[in-house]
């Protein structure tokens, strides 16, 4: 029964290919004949236990790296092939390219070819020659021919080099009385030939292609008529298509192409003697003519700047300039990274199919369940943790917002207490002068001069009344009263207001008034508010100076009033410029303003309709400009006067 069962499935194949041949083809259907269905995989199960028996284990576990080994080995050879199949799609493309770009060139040459031919027997042009009186009008004739054409530059040489015309004859980089007979196209154009060149320019230091044909024809050369070609316009096309090309000359100096760094640098050393004949063209201007790379021009791989290219060369057909392709070698051998990841892809479906069959027999599918619920009940002990954070951070957020609303009532009930004393603080020093004035002339027996500093100190009280009603209304502005007032009035009783100030400073205070009224429908008393807030602060400001000034100035500008308020202080500093008409910023002394002032009279200001601005004033100091809208648009006869009268004086 052992033997039996250890030998059976052996046996019967043995007997089944005996028949095969005994019988020459002839095949008998039966027990042990090819299985099928459940017995199959039966016979297939013991037959792999045989072998796996059979095999050491050390062997068993080398077979399972013979698969992985394989598509490594088959992928060295495949990748070799991508990266040559690339390379002759990239050689095909170039070639493509390189016929499309040379013919770009040829054609953007073509077109200005015969234009010096034309020109050379136009006596508009060439009439300079023998009549140097005709410069003026071949320069205008050229010029005009340029702009037509498209062309860079037109010229006229005489047959001594000597530039006698050009298009660019009104420009700072003007040809005219410039010698070009350096240069290896005029020489070629006074042998009769046409002369052809590419330079950078030796006035502009524009580079471009130089045409050159002599005059007359069939004579000798009086003259050689010059066309230069910009041929930016071409590169910047290039440069759309986003490759890498450039054009070299004979010696392999790069001076076209997509690549501004590489401009003016050879492909591969030059000798000196190269080097010397370009320097004495004065082809190139003062470039380092640098080598880019240290190999031979022709080869098809170049490493640049670290970077490896594929190149791909082809003849232009004009002056021996080869244009060249460039392809990066990373493009080339990008198809040899997809069969690498492509195996590696193989390889590690592999290791992921041998990973799960191992995972089924040792059940880390289980253990992998596990540990999923053991990571939720983890995110959602987080998420709680979070949820909670979260409402203790609403909390705080809700108790600092109850704190900020009551810290700004706070704010709000201190400026409006400021205000009032800062803005009663004029009134009560202006009204404290006129009663030690009543006095004094009591003394004297000056009746009249008593009761007209009575009527001043009324006028006082009546102002600090409605003063006070104004502040009140301050959170309000909608509710100011609205008259139609001249602004040279509020300028002037502004001034008497700040007059105690004035006299116990020495500071001089100056108006310059308008002829003309500048009548406004505006607040009469917001209005003088402000001005005699920016007034008093000029004077503040004046403090120290040998000889303080203070002025006012008012003009009409465009429809509207300005008023500026100019001192010659020390100024007010740039770096605190933006800051100036914040609230309770203020460059006095803590003890002299509370930053509140210029605050109140900017939001004043806005609430009119106008603006105020502080600007730096060339002889020093500061000056504010109040801007308010006129109440009609009339005719603006003498405003201008009054600002160039004004800025005249700003000048000084």
């Amino acid at each position: 029964m052992t033997g039996a069962k250890t030998y059976g499935p052996a046996t019967a194949l043995s007997t089944a290919r005996d028949q095969e041949a005994g019988d020459q083809g002839t095949r008998v259907q039966g027990a042990g004949d090819e299985p099928t269905g459940d017995r199959a995989r039966s016979w297939r199960g013991r037959a792999g236990a045989v072998l796996s028996r059979r095999l050491p284990p050390r062997l068993r576990r080398s077979l399972l790296f013979l698969p992985p080994l394989l598509v490594l080995l088959l992928a060295v050879f495949a990748a070799d092939w991508a990266e040559v199949q690339s390379g002759l799609r990239s050689d095909a493309v170039a070639r493509e390219r390189l016929t499309l770009y040379r013919e770009t060139i040829l054609r953007e040459l073509e077109k200005y070819r015969h234009l010096p031919y034309i020109v050379a027997r136009d006596p508009r042009a060439v009439g300079v020659l023998s009549d140097p009186g005709q410069a003026p009008s071949a320069n205008r004739f050229l010029k005009e021919l340029a702009a037509t054409t498209g062309a860079a530059a037109l010229y006229v040489m005489n047959e001594d080099g000597l530039t006698v015309a050009a298009s660019n004859f009104d420009t700072a980089g003007s040809f005219v009385g410039r010698n070009y007979s350096f240069r290896p196209y005029f020489q070629e154009a006074r042998d009769g030939e046409e002369g052809r060149f590419f330079a950078v320019g030796a006035t502009t230091g524009e580079p471009g292609f130089f045409f050159a044909r002599s005059t007359p024809a069939g004579a000798p050369a009086r003259g050689v008529v010059v066309v230069k070609v910009d041929m930016e316009r071409l590169e910047t096309n290039w440069r759309h298509g986003g490759e890498t090309v450039i054009v070299t000359d004979v010696h392999g100096v790069v001076f076209l192409g997509t690549r501004d760094d590489w401009r003016y640098s050879s492909l591969a050393p030059l000798q000196d003697m190269v080097v010397a004949a370009i320097r004495s063209d004065r082809q190139y201007g003062n470039a380092r003519l640098a080598s880019l790379q240290q190999g031979p021009l022709a080869q098809t791989r170049l490493v640049i700047g670290g970077t490896a290219w594929r190149q791909a060369r082809l003849k232009v057909g004009i002056l021996d300039w080869t244009i060249h392709y460039f392809t990066p070698m990373s493009e080339v051998r990008a198809p040899r990274g997809v069969v690498w990841a492509g195996a590696g892809a193989l390889v590690l479906l592999y290791a992921i199919w041998l990973l799960v069959l191992r995972s089924r027999r040792l059940g880390r599918v289980t253990a992998g369940l596990r540990q999923d619920a053991a990571t939720l009940r983890d995110l959602n002990r987080r998420l709680v943790e979070e949820i909670d954070e979260r409402r203790r951070v609403e909390r705080e957020l809700r108790d600092t917002q109850a704190d900020l609303a009551r810290a700004s009532r706070l704010a709000a009930v201190g400026e409006m207490s400021a205000a009032v004393a800062h803005e009663l603080n004029q009134p009560l020093a202006a009204l404290g002068m006129f009663v030690s004035g009543a006095r004094l002339y009591q003394q004297r027996g000056e009746t009249a001069a008593v009761t007209e500093n009575l009527d001043e100190i009324d006028a006082l009280r009546h102002r600090m009344a409605t003063l006070t009603q104004e502040l009140k209304r301050f959170a309000r502005p909608g509710e100011s009263r609205i008259e139609t007032v001249d602004l040279r009035d509020c300028l002037k009783t502004s001034a008497k207001l700040v007059r105690p100030r004035v006299e116990e400073t020495g500071v001089a205070l100056q108006l310059h008034l308008p002829s003309r009224p500048m009548t406004a429908n505006t607040a009469p008393l917001r209005v003088e508010q402000v001005l005699v807030n920016l007034l008093r602060n000029a004077i503040d400001a004046c403090q120290g100076v040998a000889a303080p000034v203070v002025e006012a100035r008012a003009r009409i500008e465009e429809g509207r009033a300005v008023i500026e308020i100019l001192d010659n202080g020390e100024g007010i500093p740039d770096t605190l410029r933006e800051r100036i008409f914040e609230p309770f910023f203020t460059t006095k002394p803590a003890a002299t303003g509370l930053g509140l002032g210029l605050a109140i009279s900017a939001r004043i200001v806005e609430d009119l309709g106008g603006s105020l601005a502080t600007r730096a004033r060339r002889a020093g100091g500061a000056c504010f400009v109040l801007s308010l809208p006129l109440a009609a648009q009339g005719g603006d006869e003498g405003s201008e006067e009054d600002a160039r009268r004004l800025d005249a004086v700003d000048a000084q």
